[in-house]
């Protein structure tokens, strides 16, 4: 047991401490990094001491602390696809302006092209 909690604790550590290094810019807002720090400490909690799970899974009318794990899961995950979602549809709509600016200049710098190479 201990060396699943060590396993697990180092394993939290070097996951949490990748998302930490991402810019604001582009990337994981202020607000989402401070809720994955604080899901970063509740997980080494969760980790050192089980019992807090199958406790806060009691309160919770759950029969188990696993069970209760999965849900939080669930919820994590469907946060997850939603935001991921959001980011591709921001980026094809990017994508979209920058090709049809393009599309728009590249005829008129070939006309200017055009001109200089005839003059």
């Amino acid at each position: 047991m201990i060396e699943a909690k060590l396993i697990f604790g180092i394993l939290s550590i070097i996951i949490f401490s990748s998302l930490l290094r991402v810019q604001y810019n582009n990337q994981l807002r202020l607000y989402e990094k401070i809720v994955l720090i604080i899901l970063f400490f509740v997980s080494l909690v969760f980790i050192s001491s089980p019992s807090l799970l199958d406790a806060l899974a009691k309160l919770l009318k759950i029969e188990r602390g696993n069970d209760f794990l999965f849900y939080v899961y669930m919820l994590l995950s469907g946060w997850g696809l939603i935001r991921s979602h959001i980011r591709i549809n921001k980026l094809t709509s990017s994508l979209n302006k920058v090709s049809s600016q393009i599309a728009i200049i590249s005829p008129i710098i070939l006309k200017q092209k055009k001109t200089k190479n005839s003059e």
